[in-house]
């Protein structure tokens, strides 16, 4: 499992892994890439990330989970999660979620 958190270091390694068979011990039907959204990610990281990321990961069939809070708590049951996507064949980055992560730090008093 890849936890593809958007980012320059996670986005590297799973292209890395895709077009270096030899860095990794596995075979890409084997591996799992999950994103869970923030609900503040840029427009634009939504953009390059379909354009190149999710044209990858549907070329070589990755399996791509993405999840979301839809309330400011969730439970160890897995309540208060929303699963937005979890396909071989990604499309969208789902960066819209009904409660962000920064709704919890503000309404806990933690800055930006």
């Amino acid at each position: 499992m890849l936890s593809h958190g958007l980012g320059l270091n996670s986005t590297a390694v799973l292209l890395r892994w895709i077009n270096e068979p030899a860095t990794r011990p596995f075979d890409l039907g084997d591996l799992v890439v999950v994103t869970a959204m923030t609900g503040d990610e840029f427009a634009s990281t939504a953009t390059d990330v379909t354009e190149v990321v999710l044209a990858e990961m549907r070329r070589h069939a990755i399996r791509y989970v993405q999840i979301g809070r839809n309330r400011l708590h969730t439970t160890a049951g897995g309540d208060g999660i929303t699963v937005f996507s979890d396909t071989t064949a990604p499309t969208v980055l789902h960066i819209g979620v009904d409660c962000a992560l920064s709704d919890e730090m503000l309404s806990a008093g933690t800055p930006r």
